[in-house]
């Protein structure tokens, strides 16, 4: 008899990771949701605006959605780039009540 308690997983070949092509899912967690940045006026008297002219403005009535992909290499890797649309699709889970 053989009692193994806490044993290392054995040594062999890392697991198969598949690089995304854009037609994949994408499983991923919701940890925040809060409201767009509220526009901003002139600068006070005597400095300038400092934010540059390439960042938009969220809009009005959108939400700023903060997401956890745990599985990080099913993402492109140049997906800062803004070359991208991303459409989201929510599904209830099964296990867990919704909350109100």
């Amino acid at each position: 008899m053989e009692i193994i308690i806490g044993a290392a997983a054995p040594v062999g070949m890392p697991g198969l990771k598949i690089a995304a092509n854009g037609s994949g899912n994408v499983e991923a967690k919701i940890l925040n949701i809060r409201s767009p940045r509220r526009r901003q006026g002139q600068p006070p008297d005597g400095e300038r605006d400092r934010r540059g002219k390439k960042n938009p403005q969220d809009p009005m009535g959108g939400r700023v959605i903060v997401l956890l992909v745990p599985d990080a290499y099913n993402l492109p890797v140049d997906l800062g780039s803004g070359n991208y649309r991303i459409f989201l699709r929510f599904v209830p889970c099964k296990n867990e009540k919704p909350r109100r």
